[in-house]
C-alpha cells in the first residue's frame, strides 16, 4: 500500500528528508527539511545554475510566507529581471 505525506504524519511518522519545489513570483524556489533541522528556502538563479539562500522556517513555509521571503530579499517577479526593469539573481 503507498501513502502520501499527510497519512504518513497521521500515524505520527516524520519525514526524514524532504526537498519541495514551485513557482513563486515566476521563479523556481526549493523548500528543504532534514529531521533535524528547520525548513530551509532557496530561490534559483536567473540562469538555473545555483540557489541562494532566501530564508528559514521553524514549520513548514507557507506560499504567501515564501513569497514575503523573496520580497525582504528583494526579489522581484522573474518576467520584471528578464525584461531588465528588476537586477537578476
Amino acid at each position: 500500500m503507498s501513502t502520501t505525506p499527510s497519512m504518513r504524519q497521521d500515524l505520527g511518522y516524520d519525514s526524514i528528508y524532504c526537498i519541495e519545489g514551485y513557482v513563486c513570483k515566476g521563479g523556481n524556489v526549493r523548500l528543504l527539511k532534514r529531521f533535524d533541522t528547520d525548513w530551509y528556502v532557496f530561490a534559483e538563479n536567473d540562469e538555473g545554475t545555483d540557489y541562494i539562500p532566501v530564508g528559514t522556517s521553524v514549520s513548514r513555509p507557507t506560499y504567501q510566507d515564501v513569497d514575503k521571503m523573496l520580497d525582504d530579499k528583494g526579489i522581484t517577479l522573474k518576467y520584471a529581471r528578464d525584461m531588465g526593469f528588476a537586477p537578476k539573481l
